[in-house]
């Protein structure tokens, strides 16, 4: 019996060092050894493997800056380790928020995020048919999503709403007032899928799906109505030719 305790004790003992031994671990080490994609970037990596600092994460052409993220302990007694993240700052340039993530069996959940990015921030991502400068803020909050990153990052839930308050543009020289836009993130076999409210005042409807390797595309319809704003007429034609319903296509 004695031989048993002092055996438990040795047990507790060492798995208790080895705890502090990860605990401690730098995280350069762990991201070392961590094969990342492609389009992933990271700069200025401090901290620990329990509590890292990044100090900016480029993905394509979005840099993130501020990254900070901190093992929730008590989420390792479920086999589950929860990671809360924040990112960002008012006074800097890109995307500002904060996300709960997950690991567990193969699978990432995301819960609880808040991200607040510029509208022209995006614009300047797509392809457009002519100039055009965004104003106004997008946010988008999910409060769950769950993604199989072994069944090649298939999106399994995802329930989100995007909003873009105070929308305008400046385009051919001209202040546009464009209202307000709202979108629901949900997935769409097996992709994250940004589904737009067509109530809106460019009589726009458009889904945009991010697929495999984080490639994202778009398809929809424009077709003016009574609200579309007259300044913007004039740019109708850059879009091509109207369909026999009054509708100009858009994709990319």
């Amino acid at each position: 019996i004695r031989m048993k305790k002092k055996f438990a004790v040795g047990l507790v003992f060492l798995m208790a060092y080895f705890g502090f031994l990860i605990a401690t671990l730098p995280a350069t080490v762990l991201f070392n050894q961590v094969s990342l994609p492609q389009n992933l970037l990271l700069f200025g990596i401090s901290g620990s493997v329990w509590q890292t600092k990044v100090e900016q994460v480029t993905v394509g052409e979005t840099v993130i800056k501020q990254v900070e993220t901190e093992v929730d302990f008590l989420s390792l007694f479920s086999l589950a380790p929860t990671l809360p993240v924040t990112f960002g700052n008012p006074l800097l340039t890109g995307p500002e928020g904060a996300l709960d993530i997950t690991f567990s069996q193969g699978i990432i959940e995301i819960d609880n995020l808040r991200l607040l990015l510029k509208a022209n921030d995006i614009a300047q991502q797509l392809t457009l048919s002519l100039p055009v400068t965004a104003k106004g803020d997008v946010e988008i909050n999910l409060s769950h999503a769950a993604i199989n990153i072994e069944d090649s990052n298939k999106c399994l839930t995802a329930d989100g709403m995007v909003s873009w308050s105070k929308a305008g543009v400046v385009a051919l020289e001209e202040n546009i007032p464009l209202g307000r836009f709202n979108a629901k993130l949900a997935c769409e076999d097996g992709v994250l899928a940004l589904l737009l409210s067509p109530e809106n005042n460019l009589g726009l409807t458009f889904s945009a799906y991010v697929r495999k390797g984080g490639r994202v595309s778009g398809n929809g319809f424009l077709k003016p109505g009574d609200k579309f704003p007259p300044a913007l007429t004039s740019t109708l034609p850059f879009l091509g030719r109207k369909d026999s319903q009054g509708r100009y296509r858009l994709s990319f």
